[in-house]
C-alpha cells in the first residue's frame, strides 16, 4: 500500500528566522530555519528545518507556539474509509495514542512529535513495535508471545485495509495535537469529536507547569502578537 503523503495546509507569515545548530547526524555546524504559521482548525504552530550541506542530513520539526492552553484535549476519530486514512495529524511529544479495536495504548513521548496522516501514524508505531518485538522474538520465545505478535499485525493489516471501522484517540494533556476534519467546518464533521477537559494535578506535575510561571511570557507574546 502507497503511504499517504501529509498535506497540511498552512497560513504562513513570510518572515524566515535562522539559528546556528548542529547536525545530528554529522556533527557539522549547520543553520535551522523556523517561522511562525496558523493552521486552520487549530492554532498557531512554529515550522522548523534543518539541513546539512556537508552530509545531506534533513530534519523538520512543528512545535506549539503561543499560551499554554488552560485544558488537555483528547481527539476521538472513527476511521471508515480512504479519505480517513488520509487525513492530516499532529502528534505532539505530549500525545498519548490508541486504538482500541487494537488493545493498543501509546503513552505519551512515543514515537516523539509527528507530522503525518492517519496511515502514516499506524504504520509508523507498527514499526517502531516491529523492531522492538522482532528483537525479543528469538527461537527462545514461547510461542504464545509469537502467536500474539502475529494476532496483532494480522488486526493491524485488516484495520489499514478497512476491512471494518476502527478508532484513532489522541489524547494530549498541552492540547497540542491534530487530525484534520474532512468537511469545511468541524461541527458537520460527525466521524471526528474533539474534548477539552481539566488536567490532573498529576499531570500538570508531569508536565512541570505546577511551578511554572508564564505571566511574564504570555505578556511579552500577547504585546508581540497585538503589535
Amino acid at each position: 500500500m502507497k503511504l499517504l503523503q501529509p498535506c497540511i495546509d498552512i497560513q504562513h507569515q513570510k518572515r524566515v528566522d535562522t539559528l546556528p545548530s548542529t547536525c545530528a547526524a554529522c556533527a557539522t555546524e549547520c543553520v535551522t530555519r523556523f517561522f511562525s504559521t496558523k493552521i486552520p482548525y487549530f492554532r498557531e504552530v512554529i515550522v522548523m528545518a534543518t539541513s546539512c550541506d556537508a552530509c545531506g542530513y534533513r530534519n523538520s520539526e512543528l512545535k506549539p507556539g503561543g499560551e499554554i492552553p488552560a485544558k488537555g484535549k483528547k481527539t476521538t476519530l472513527i476511521v471508515r474509509n480512504v479519505k480517513d486514512l488520509s487525513r492530516d495529524v499532529i502528534k505532539s511529544d505530549s500525545a498519548a495514542v490508541s486504538v482500541p479495536e487494537l488493545e493498543l495504548e501509546l503513552s505519551s513521548g512515543t514515537l516523539g512529535g509527528i507530522v503525518t496522516t492517519v496511515e502514516g501514524l499506524i504504520v509508523k508505531i507498527c514499526e517502531a513495535l516491529e523492531r522492538v518485538h522482532g528483537f525479543q522474538l528469538g527461537d527462545s520465545t514461547y510461542e504464545w508471545k509469537k502467536k500474539k505478535w502475529d494476532g496483532f499485525t494480522e488486526r493491524l493489516a485488516k484495520l489499514l485495509n478497512l476491512e471494518e471501522p476502527w478508532t484513532l484517540i489522541l489524547d494530549d494533556a498541552l492540547a497540542a495535537s491534530f487530525i484534520a476534519p474532512a468537511t469545511d467546518s468541524l461541527e458537520d464533521d460527525k466521524q471526528l469529536t474533539i474534548e477539552e477537559y481539566e488536567r490532573s494535578w498529576e499531570q500538570n506535575e508531569e508536565l512541570g507547569l505546577n511551578d511554572m510561571d508564564t505571566s511574564s511570557a504570555d505578556m511579552a507574546y500577547n504585546t508581540t502578537s497585538t503589535s
